[in-house]
């Protein structure tokens, strides 16, 4: 993040945020930036580059319980509704009035609560990867998600959130972040054989098994050697209350409290994903655009890439998102 003004704040709840800017013209909205799991601000280094041409203000958080922000282990800290507020509260510092909500993988979701929860300070939003889904008006059934999506598709999406839910799941992970790491950026079918069937993931860890090929991107020692590092530093524990805050419903517990109205997404919106993602996959979004809740969505075409869409091709999201701005924004 060369580019950009490294900053700090400590949010009204007491946790210390790490988080970057690039100004721009501050009669344009700013472009919010929110990164996924298991990654850091530094994902969005090629795509938020690229798109300083836009002259829009960028603002590029470390979401919770990531690099330099802080990492709380209990799942209620990750409330979407104090979460968005503690991303509220730097759009402030920053002084920014409107942002367009922009995320990828839990930062889709994040970004499309920001909206749910403060539709006042967001005038659009992009979806990378994770497509909309409104706020969850029933407690979440992981159970029933998997078998859903084995009608649907012929596996269940979400086999991996019982290693990533388990008690002993951050520490499966830590001790074996190198063996993870080519699951995540693997070729071919690599993330639907090892996410998406039951134990894979488990059994693939605690095993010798050879590792399976890395997409080209992830071929670099470096980049490998920079997220072995930092996850072995930080730990698991905290991000993966992001998943836990869901099945443990917590998540419903504030979301059923919004007003019913919130689930119509009333801004632009765009959605790119990746045509070997097995495991985000654009029919998510299917019921929310039959129920009308996305009535200005813009889909591009799939990408040629799996699910690290703003690793694997930066440029591509960058010109995807400039094009839909200049669309909508005047730019």
């Amino acid at each position: 993040m060369d580019a950009f003004k490294k900053k700090t704040l400590k949010t009204s709840r007491g946790y210390t945020y790490t988080y970057y800017t690039c100004e721009g013209d501050n009669s344009l909205p700013a472009l919010f930036f929110q990164h996924g799991w298991p990654d850091h601000a530094e994902m969005w280094e090629g795509v938020a580059t690229a798109l300083r041409k836009s002259n829009h203000p960028i603002i590029v958080p470390d979401l919770l319980g990531y690099d330099g922000t802080d990492k709380p282990t209990d799942p209620a800290e990750f409330k979407w509704d104090v979460m968005t507020k503690d991303l509220v509260e730097i759009i402030d510092t920053e002084k920014v009035d409107k942002v367009i909500s922009i995320g990828h993988d839990w930062g889709s979701a994040c970004a499309a609560r920001l909206y749910n929860y403060h539709p006042d300070r967001v005038v659009g939003c992009v979806f990378l990867n994770v497509g909309y889904s409104p706020p969850g008006r029933e407690p979440f059934n992981l159970d029933g998600v998997n078998k859903m999506t084995e009608q649907a598709f012929g596996y269940g999406v979400f086999h991996y959130w019982y290693l990533f839910t388990a008690p002993d799941g951050p520490a499966l992970l830590k001790n074996n972040v190198e063996r993870l790491y080519p699951l995540l950026h693997g070729t071919s079918d690599t993330m639907k054989r090892f996410f998406c069937v039951p134990n894979a993931l488990r059994n693939h860890l605690t095993s010798t098994d050879p590792a399976p090929e890395v997409r080209t991107y992830a071929q670099d020692p470096a980049f490998k050697q920079a997220f072995i590092d930092r996850m072995t530093r930080d730990g698991f524990d905290a991000p993966q209350c992001w998943y836990r805050a869901t099945v443990e419903q917590y998540q419903y517990a504030c979301d059923k409290e919004l007003p019913e109205g919130r689930d119509k997404v009333e801004v632009p919106v765009l959605y790119v994903g990746g045509k070997d993602d097995a495991v985000c996959r654009p029919e998510s979004m299917y019921p929310a655009i039959q129920q009308g809740w996305l009535p200005q969505l813009e889909q591009r075409d799939l990408l040629d890439a799996a699910h690290w869409t703003p690793y694997e091709q930066p440029k591509k999201v960058a010109e995807y998102i400039g094009e839909w701005l200049g669309k909508n924004y005047g730019v």
